[in-house]
């Protein structure tokens, strides 16, 4: 890392107001990484890099390399301006570990047995177990035509037309729409 890398880090910590200590909590790290960041002893990895970007609302150029060095962003770059941050950074990372630690399996067995025990519904019941791989599903895949090009859910729309409407045979055409709805996502 360059000095005046090292220097950056500073700066944009200071005009954000927070202290190492502070910095080292939103990042995950020790206080003692962030320092060595701002003497230039060691550098952040990638995923640091990113987060801190997000942290101070500039671009990971304007991180590494100051201000007004960012790459002008024409009208067909596709980064989302209500989720700038990339798949995978630190913050996605975050909120995939909140979702693992959330027992949502545990949930739909209970759900399960209080619709079958209360009201009888043991058969069309079961197809809330089909909602588990649903849930696990990044942020990125769950926008309502996302999710309706996923296979998993594609099931459970046909399910629920053969069991409770009977439609069988013409509801099978809906798997028909994974590929449709697929393209017109990407």
């Amino acid at each position: 890392m360059t000095l005046e890398t090292a220097e950056r880090l500073v700066q944009l910590r200071k005009a954000h107001g927070l202290s190492q200590e502070e910095l080292a909590e939103k990042l995950n790290v020790s206080r003692q990484a962030v320092s060595k960041w701002e003497r230039a002893e060691s550098s952040p990895d990638t995923d640091n890099l990113i987060a801190l970007a997000a942290l101070y609302g500039v671009t990971l150029d304007e991180v590494v390399h100051g201000a007004g060095s960012a790459a002008p962003v024409s009208e067909d770059d596709p980064i989302d301006p209500k989720n700038p941050l990339p798949h995978g950074s630190y913050f996605d990372k975050k909120a995939a570990e909140k979702r693992r630690a959330f027992p949502y399996p545990v949930l739909v067995t209970f759900l399960y047995l209080v619709l079958g025990c209360c009201f009888g519904l043991w058969h069309p019941g079961w197809l809330i177990f089909l909602t588990i791989p649903l849930y696990y599903l990044p942020a990125s895949q769950r926008s309502p035509l996302r999710l309706l090009s996923n296979p998993v859910m594609v099931t459970i729309i046909y399910l629920l037309l053969g069991f409770e409407c009977g439609l069988w045979h013409p509801g099978w055409l809906i798997f028909i729409a994974i590929p449709i709805l697929d393209a017109a996502t990407r």
